[in-house]
């Protein structure tokens, strides 16, 4: 900017000493000219005066003095009023009469024009008319000569050239001077950038100081937007990073612009493993392949493909990216779960047919025994009934035990979790299984510390009845169940429930927390197991972020111990208070107290921005205070939606915080 305004200034002064310059030779051109025509125009008057028709002779005589006294340098012409010639100087046998100046000279007493002889040389032409009608006609060589202008031209050139010089330091001077606002407002405009407060602005320069002020403006409402825009863009990307199905979105030309954190999983990407090509992420002909032939295509394109011996769902969507160019998003789900639970229930079903056809067999051959009479005495149909009781008995159970998994699995979103006290727990199954320890002569001794977690108590309680019943069912007579939980870590619980019994044998204990395995037939007959037991145990410990671990020495007995995920003391009085503060949300939404406190707030949230706009207008603390007070606004109307979730600190604790 700076070299146009200077060039302009210089070209400005530059030419101004050229049209100055040019404008001064014109003047001279016309000045001279103005007097050749004059100094003509007198002496055509003059001579005019001096010659008559009636004394021709004479005329002519002193028409030639004239003509040889000027040595020829001009060309003396004397016409008739008819427009014939008289005298001619040059004695040319010429149409005179017919010339712009004599035929003006003719109408109105005298005419001038400059035009060209017949020799193509310009010349000056003046003709009069005289008393007695003829027309006297003079005409000079003599132009307009420079020479004289020229005499001056050394004078004029460094007269020029001191302008110039002139005009190049005042270009300088003046160029400064215009941009110097410039340069104060660019400091100015630089220190808001740098978040710098501008008090005032120099009176010299007070037409800035209504830009500047709307510079200010400006510079805070862009930077509370960008700080928004940041906000959200956080916000999803941690959404879109916490999915768990992998996301990648493609260019036009295939290369990789984002992709969440699930993709860095599923590829074993790191911070020194970047791609920008699909085709360099995964060498993969079939993965190219149903790429290409999803740019190509239209709607919706679906394939499933092993990636790294894992099936992958996957799942393109050409889109319109924000530059209008074609894009295409890429979704990948794991399917090795659903494959997996595909796989079990195919298992289970097969397990359940096995384990239900093997009692509907006794039954119909002891129902079909009794209906053809093939008993002896009337005792065996007493017996055979008894079995049969016996065999249908036992398929409710494993009907019911069956619902019974089948519930666990589906109800991971019905169930309640709060705080459990896992001691009690252990404590009250302990109670529950003395009397059929007692019967079978064993004891059960418990050693329990006081440890909370947060689950289902219904669960967790059928998971140590499980273990207690296995403990003492498949126990020695005169054996011992011992159930001990304690600490483990930081953050956990151990329970460990062991017995004095028969033991699993090593190449079994593997497969005992799969559904239907008996880890002896013989075992789960004499003792009425169905094999679901520890499955069942497995499903409720996962359920509870746990981990079931079983070790065992064949006739020596079994230990099977549960890692749990353990609350703190702070944990518990936390969780106490946000159980007492959800119910008194709850209560106070019901009864509309909620809705009146929120809309008191909205109302005391308007008077404070409106008196802090008032109050400081141009202070760029108050777009700071005014968005905190919308975030808080926004995180409070949040725990209000939530309060069936997690909640804030306990009251005494978040008083201490804002102290």
């Amino acid at each position: 900017m700076r070299g146009r305004i200077y060039k302009s200034l210089l070209f400005m002064g530059v030419m101004s000493v050229v049209l100055t310059f040019i404008l001064s030779a014109i003047l001279y051109y016309q000045g001279m000219q103005e007097q050749i025509s004059h100094e003509l125009g007198h002496m055509t008057n003059t001579i005019s005066g001096g010659i008559s028709k009636d004394r021709q002779e004479d005329s002519e005589a002193y028409l030639q003095w004239i003509f040889d006294k000027n040595q020829g340098d001009i060309h003396v012409v004397w016409l008739d009023t008819d427009g014939t010639v008289l005298y001619d100087s040059d004695h040319k046998d010429e149409n005179y009469a017919a010339s712009g100046e004599v035929v003006e000279a003719m109408a109105s007493g005298s005419g001038h024009e400059v035009h060209k002889d017949s020799f193509d040389k310009p010349k000056s032409y003046y003709a009069v008319r005289g008393e007695d009608g003829t027309i006297l006609r003079l005409s000079s060589g003599r132009m307009v000569s420079y020479r004289g202008y020229s005499a001056y031209l050394p004078e004029i050139i460094v007269f020029m050239l001191v302008f110039m010089v002139g005009c190049i330091a005042a270009a300088e001077r003046e160029t400064e001077k215009i941009l110097k606002p410039f340069h104060l407002l660019g400091d100015l405009v630089q220190k808001i950038m740098d978040g710098q407060k501008i008090e005032e602005v120099p009176a010299d320069y007070k037409e800035l100081r209504p830009l500047i002020r709307k510079v200010e403006e400006q510079h805070n409402d862009i930077e509370s937007y960008l700080e928004d825009i940041e906000e959200e863009r956080n916000t999803i990307r941690i959404v879109v990073d916490t999915i768990s199905d992998g996301i990648i979105l493609l260019n036009e030309h295939k290369e990789i612009i984002d992709y969440n954190k699930t993709i860095e999983d599923i590829f074993h990407l790191t911070e020194e493993k970047r791609y920008r090509r699909i085709a360099s992420l995964y060498h993969d002909e079939d993965w190219l392949r149903v790429i290409g032939k999803a740019y190509r295509a239209d709607g919706k394109q679906e394939y499933t493909m092993t990636l790294f011996d894992k099936p992958f769902r996957m799942v393109m969507n050409k889109i319109e990216l924000a530059d209008g160019n074609t894009g295409l998003l890429i979704v990948l789900r794991d399917m090795t779960a659903s494959y997996m639970a595909e796989k079990m229930r195919r298992e289970f079903s097969a397990n359940v047919s096995h384990e239900l056809k093997t009692p509907l067999t006794s039954i119909s051959g002891f129902a079909e025994m009794i209906a053809n009479g093939m008993y002896q005495k009337e005792e065996d149909v007493r017996i055979f009934g008894s079995r049969i009781y016996n065999e249908s008995q036992r398929m409710l159970t494993l009907i019911d035990t069956i619902m019974h998994l089948s519930k666990i699995e589906e109800t991971e979103t019905t169930i309640t979790w709060k705080t459990v006290s896992v001691d009690s727990l252990v404590h009250y199954a302990a109670d529950l299984m003395k009397p059929q320890a007692a019967a079978k002569g064993v004891t059960i001794q418990v050693d329990a510390q006081k440890l909370y977690t947060y689950g289902n108590a219904a669960l967790l309680s059928e998971l140590i009845m499980n273990l207690l019943d296995n403990a003492v069912k498949y126990n020695h007579q005169g054996g011992q169940v011992t159930a001990r939980l304690t600490e483990e870590g930081e953050d956990k619980m151990r329970l460990v429930v062991s017995d004095t019994g028969i033991g699993i044998p090593k190449d079994k204990q593997g497969r005992v927390f799969e559904r239907f395995y008996r880890a002896e037939e013989s075992r789960n007959k004499s003792t009425g197991g169905s094999g679901l037991g520890l499955a069942i145990c497995k499903h409720i410990v996962e359920k509870h972020k746990g981990t079931l671990l079983i070790e065992s020495e064949e006739g020596e007995g079994t230990s099977v111990t549960v890692i749990l995920p353990r609350m703190s003391e702070m944990d518990v009085s936390k969780e106490q208070a946000e159980a007492l503060t959800a119910q008194q949300e709850a209560a106070d939404a019901e009864s509309g107290k909620l809705a009146q406190q929120e809309a008191e707030e909205d109302r005391q949230e308007l008077l404070q921005l409106e008196q802090s706009t008032t109050e400081a207008k141009a202070d760029k603390t108050h777009h700071h205070k005014e968005k905190k007070l919308k975030k808080e606004k926004k995180g409070k109307k949040k725990a209000d939606r939530n309060k069936h979730g997690k909640v804030d600190d306990p009251p005494a604790k978040e008083e201490k915080k804002k102290k």
